[in-house]
């Protein structure tokens, strides 16, 4: 074997720790919440969200029983995506069968919505011990604080006006259940692994 060989064989030796210990590396974080908070978070969030929308429908309470159960079972079982845009669309379904031809209460069901999303998206990407600094949480709060507000006066609006016809507040309040249902399906929250 070659000089050059040799000394290349002893740099990784070396490298790998076998002549000296690896040096102690410190390593200093920001206040942090712990993963499973974040998911135990989701998987309140999502029954919630069910049996809020349930109390303003004339669904059976078996069905509800059944939806609760199943996705929160789903939601603790795999959190992520999946279990939350599912409780979503099932509470739009749920929806169908509320009194009258518009609840007041959808918007702001629409933004505990975006609150079971948002939860579904960190706790797919946390693990039981693992711990989220606060900084990484507050990266996103801005965005999502000005949705939810947005979401809540136009809540606000539709509950002030209930029952009487008013065609300006409901196209203004379906431009802006599309605005919010743009800013969600744009977002892609998938694979990059970067908080939101």
């Amino acid at each position: 074997m070659s000089r050059a060989g040799t000394m290349l064989d002893d740099a990784v030796a070396r490298l790998r720790g076998h002549d000296r210990p690896l040096p102690w590396v410190t390593v200093e974080h920001g206040p942090a919440v712990p993963g499973w908070a974040l998911r135990a978070a989701f998987v309140v969030a999502v029954p919630l969200l069910v049996l809020a929308t349930a109390s303003r429908t004339t669904a059976l309470a078996g069905l509800v029983t059944t939806l609760v159960l199943a996705l929160t079972g789903w939601a603790a079982l795999r959190p992520g995506h999946g279990p939350a845009y599912a409780t979503v669309v099932a509470c739009a379904l749920l929806l169908l069968g509320a009194p009258g031809p518009f609840d007041a209460t959808a918007p702001a069901l629409a933004a505990g919505g975006y609150v079971v999303v948002r939860l579904g998206w960190w706790a797919g990407h946390v693990r039981w011990r693992t711990r989220v600094e606060v900084a990484a949480l507050a990266h996103a709060a801005r965005r999502d604080l000005t949705v939810l507000g947005a979401t809540l006066v136009v809540a606000l609006l539709a509950w002030a006006v209930a029952g009487r016809p008013v065609g300006a507040l409901v196209v203004a309040g379906t431009l802006a259940l599309a605005a919010v249902a743009w800013l969600a399906l744009r977002r892609d929250d998938g694979g990059s692994g970067e908080p939101p």
